[in-house]
């Protein structure tokens, strides 16, 4: 059978190949047996080699759940009481990471800074040196998905580490969208999921970092479902330690084969060059872009929201879902927009032709 292909332009989850669909279609098994613990370690090595990380002091820690499942894990699990962490909040996601150390009793230092501006490597470690310090730990967004702005990542790891500084990085919408090696960055931890440029399936995240200092997160683990180190415990032996989505761990493995087969680095220039299309396309016919494009992550684009007789998002979504395309709300508090991202498993034609729908949908047509 063959699915109708959509063109998803939201952040995740993304466009997928239809060999990842097909690869959730296997026998019934149970996760305990050892032939699906195969296909997990299989995943946890794959993960590492697209992060180009260390397999000998670096691990991938799986979980079944959300990205913010996996956020919750490495904040709740490798701040220690006596900690403090300090949380960069210029965008939606690291508001959330803010309210997540809040609720989980964390010691934190929230940094607002707005939503359309992102500090420098100067101001970044100036603030990890401020009195309300000293701060143990760091999290931050590296791609914002509320604006697509794309925050520093080896300037702040730098900073980090050059106190001490333990970094965690939410890397949901960046990891294996760009060209970077992961393991080689000055970032102790990256959280991310398999639904994003990964273009794998909802339902599994991960936690990429220092093996050791997870297994001493034993002692600091603030939730029982969502401990690292009992994750990492559990699937050394070749399990998950609660029932996992076995399906959707299939589709991963196919996902992470297809991303070793086309390269990290042909991956993000295959989304680099969408996103030229996508920008080329929407600026043309009158749409500007939120952020200046210094700013651009280059994997999603917000756009004001044009003050144009008829124009309305909802009118613009709805045109193009019945042409199978999908366009995002904005997340901006107080200025309209929209977004519009370009990963998963498209092509700059996918791009082109959204742009030729949004022009109709213009033309009145």
């Amino acid at each position: 059978m063959t699915l109708p292909r959509k063109i998803l332009l939201n952040p995740g989850p993304a466009t997928t190949t239809d060999t990842v669909k097909r690869a959730q279609v296997v026998p019934d098994i149970c996760p305990r047996e050892a032939e699906f613990g195969a296909v997990v370690a299989g995943v946890r090595a794959d993960l590492l080699a697209v992060a180009g990380a260390d397999p000998a002091r670096q691990t991938a820690v799986l979980m079944a759940g959300s990205g913010t499942a996996a956020m919750e894990a490495a904040i709740g699990s490798l701040v220690p009481a006596a900690g403090r962490l300090l949380v960069l909040d210029n965008g939606a996601y690291g508001e959330r990471a803010g309210r997540i150390a809040a609720r989980l009793g964390v010691p934190a230092t929230v940094w607002r800074v707005p939503w359309t501006e992102r500090p420098d490597a100067a101001a970044f470690a100036a603030r990890l040196d401020a009195a309300d310090g000293p701060f143990t730990h760091a999290c931050w967004v590296h791609h914002e998905t509320t604006t697509g702005l794309l925050n520093p990542l080896t300037e702040y790891g730098a900073a980090c580490r050059a106190r001490g500084v333990v970094s965690i990085v939410d890397a949901m919408s960046s990891f294996a969208g760009l060209d970077l090696r992961w393991g080689a960055e000055p970032v102790d931890f990256c959280v991310s999921s398999a639904n994003k440029c990964l273009q794998g399936m909802a339902g599994v995240a991960f936690v990429l970092g220092d093996r050791a200092r997870i297994a001493a997160a034993a002692a600091t683990e603030r939730s029982y479902a969502l401990g690292l180190a009992r994750h990492e415990a559990a699937l050394a032996a070749g399990q998950f330690p609660f029932t996992p989505p076995v399906q959707t761990v299939y589709a991963l493995a196919q996902a992470l084969r297809e991303t070793l087969a086309e390269t990290v680095a042909a991956r993000a220039a295959r989304y680099r060059a969408c996103y030229e299309t996508m920008l080329a396309g929407l600026t043309a016919l009158g749409f500007e872009p939120l952020l200046p494009r210094a700013l651009h992550s280059g994997l999603l684009t917000a756009f004001r929201e044009p003050a144009r007789p008829g124009f309305t998002f909802a009118g613009l979504h709805d045109f193009l879902y019945a042409r199978g395309i999908t366009i995002y709300p904005g997340k901006l508090p107080g200025t309209d927009t929209f977004r519009v991202a370009n990963i998963g498993a498209l092509e700059p034609a996918d791009l082109a032709q959204a742009v030729a729908a949004v022009k109709l949908y213009l033309d009145g047509r």
